[in-house]
């Protein structure tokens, strides 16, 4: 029910948006047939609907500039804390958005000093109320989400080859929205006679609407897959309706509907060739609509869901059984599928443990008294990254505590014991080396090494990872069997370790350096980082190694 409720309270915030952006002579009945045709033929999931959620706290926001009401202020208080709690980075901004606004408020002395600090107080409780109801450490959801934030840029980046047109086009229509704000900033410094009505409001909107703008390009450009590339043009668009139907001043109003008109133009041009044209059955999609609608209100009213088909053999199962559940890396629903008892991590897929904090959070958890039981693993990783380093310190936490128990295709079952392993640092070298050179490893021993990499950004770097993508990184990994394997590096991710005793190629290699800390013919003989070059270096140059050496007991 709590499920149906939120979907239900998506729904009416839909509608009620529809029906402030529709012509004014649109009478309730009028909204509900449009509603009903609009959600039977359209498709909503994903990132859309996230974005929505967001959207409706800037939408309402920057109405309620004009068309100040108390109640509208405080159902924007539920929105942004929703919104917190659905999607951190949405939320955060939108957090951000909502504090400007009273702050906006205040200072255009539409509100006293004493009213200003109450609103923000009732945010608050609402946000303590949200943590309390969904068992969530407010203080600790904050700063991790952060650092998930801070960390999404390095790590997720996808380069978009041979789609520089479409990049070209996206930031040429930011670069316009940035002219038009300076533009009428400039009108209002030089103006002898400013706009009578609420001449800042169009300002807070236009720069705000910048904001979110960039947000949406970095978002669109970072990961530059076929599933984010067309996010700002599509996202970017309603955002232009906002101050469409929102300014007063007749030539903004104009200059975003030219606008508008041109994202529209750009993606039938040039994005349309690129991801080709959608073909759609209206019929076949009503019929599978209805299919879906009438069996969702059916589980959702009587709390019966079908049970999934389990992809564990029931002997695993069966060994498991009550006992709490983490996976490695990401497959998080099998937990769901074998109707196992989940007890996550922190950070609950490996490949965003981006940074030392969140990957010492999950460390810290593995080495608690809270800790799995078990551990299903799997040995993979994204975007061509060598799994093994993707969590390094959750990784040690693992030797230290838990070990193989069973295994089935593409799984380990790893079990908790009852006693940690001391893990001593017993040597600590540091080593400089130049970009492209080898670091060369001598033979092997009984102990755990792990690298610890800095790779700094020269200025052209900084530039380049702020506006766009990060510079390019790769790192090569030579072992004793003569083969060299290259991977993608992440600068980010190099800082907080990776172990060097051997390089694990797959699962079975997993299995062996889990069990003995080494993999026949593996052994770990060199390491090079080289950058692919995009106009000129992004990185310096000089490169840091630490090496630590751990002995396990």
């Amino acid at each position: 029910m709590e499920l149906l409720a939120v979907d239900l309270f998506f729904a009416v915030n839909l509608a009620v948006l529809l029906y402030d952006l529709l012509p004014n002579p649109l009478k309730i009945w009028h909204l509900c047939i449009y509603f009903l045709i609009w959600a039977s033929i359209s498709s909503m999931h994903g990132e859309w609907v996230h974005f929505l959620w967001f959207y409706w706290v800037i939408y309402w926001g920057v109405r309620y500039i004009y068309r100040p009401r108390q109640g509208l202020l405080y159902y924007l208080f539920v929105l942004s804390t929703v919104n917190f709690f659905m999607k951190a980075n949405y939320g955060i901004l939108s957090l951000g958005f909502v504090v400007s606004l009273l702050i906006y408020v205040y200072l255009s002395k539409q509100k006293k000093g004493h009213c200003f600090l109450y609103q923000v107080a009732i945010l608050l409780a609402l946000l303590m109320a949200g943590a309390h109801f969904l068992h969530t450490d407010l203080v600790n959801y904050f700063i991790s989400s952060l650092h998930i934030i801070s960390g999404y840029n390095e790590s997720q980046a996808i380069y978009p080859d041979n789609r520089l047109r479409l990049v070209l086009l996206s930031y040429g229509m930011y670069l316009l929205q940035i002219a038009t704000t300076l533009l009428y900033f400039y009108t209002l410094a030089t103006s002898a006679n400013k706009p009578k009505n609420k001449p800042y409001a169009a300002l807070f909107s236009l720069v705000w609407l910048l904001i979110i703008s960039f947000v949406l390009l970095k978002y669109a450009f970072t990961r530059a897959d076929s599933g984010h590339l067309t996010v700002y043009i599509k996202q970017s668009s309603i955002l232009l309706v906002l101050i469409i139907v929102s300014a007063k001043e007749d030539w903004i109003r104009k200059i975003f509907f030219v606008y508008l008109l041109l994202n529209s133009s750009f993606y039938l041009v040039f994005y349309v060739p690129v991801f080709g044209k959608m073909s759609v059955n209206y019929t076949t999609m009503f019929t599978q609509k209805v299919y879906i609608l009438t069996h969702y209100f059916q589980s959702a009213l009587t709390e019966t869901y079908p049970v999934p088909r389990a992809t564990i053999p029931a002997r695993i199962r069966q060994k498991i059984g009550n006992q709490t559940t983490d996976r490695i890396p990401n497959e998080i629903s099998e937990i769901y599928f074998n109707g196992l008892n989940y007890n996550p991590r922190p950070v609950i897929q490996s490949y965003q443990a981006y940074n030392w904090y969140l990957d010492t959070k999950n460390r810290e958890k593995y080495l608690s008294k809270t800790a799995p039981d078990w551990i299903i693993y799997s040995y993979e990783s994204i975007d061509g990254k060598y799994p093994l380093a993707d969590e390094t310190q959750t990784l040690l936490a693992i030797l230290q505590r838990y070990r193989m128990a069973d295994q089935t295709d593409g799984r380990l079952f790893l079990k908790k014991t009852d006693d940690i392993r001391p893990l001593h640092l017993v040597k600590k070298e540091t080593i400089r080396l130049r970009m492209g050179e080898q670091l060369h490893f001598s033979g092997a021993d009984s102990l755990l090494h792990v690298v610890y990499t800095k790779i700094h950004y020269s200025l052209y770097g900084k530039i380049l990872n702020f506006l766009f993508q990060p510079p390019q990184l790769t790192m090569s990994i030579g072992a004793e069997n003569n083969s060299t394997v290259t991977y993608r590096a992440v600068p980010v991710l190099l800082e907080k370790g990776m172990v060097v005793n051997a390089r694990v190629d797959h699962l079975a290699d997993a299995k062996e350096f889990l069990e003995t800390l080494q993999v026949r013919q593996k052994r770990v003989t060199a390491l090079a980082f080289h950058e692919k070059i995009r106009w000129k270096p992004g990185f310096d140059p000089d490169i840091e190694v630490t090496m630590h050496s751990y002995r396990l007991k």
